[in-house]
């Protein structure tokens, strides 16, 4: 389980992508480039954040949601 955003920020986009079938569109509707991206496995998701400038605690929260339905 997720503690803190922290700990989902470091969460790398292949481990959210192989634990998450709804991951995919996730990405997708954030309208990055991860779901298809060959460096998911080195980005995080602080990562994603910085790189398209997004609502960070939105993405986080919608993030660790995702994960936790796991």
């Amino acid at each position: 389980m997720l503690n803190d955003d922290s700990e989902i920020s470091n969460t790398h986009v292949e481990t959210v992508l192989k634990s998450a079938p709804k991951a995919f569109r996730f990405f997708l509707d954030w309208h990055t480039a991860c779901a298809g991206c060959g460096f998911a496995r080195f980005c995080t998701l602080g990562d994603v954040v910085n790189a398209y400038q997004l609502d960070e605690k939105k993405f986080l929260q919608e993030a660790k949601d995702l994960v936790v339905q796991i």
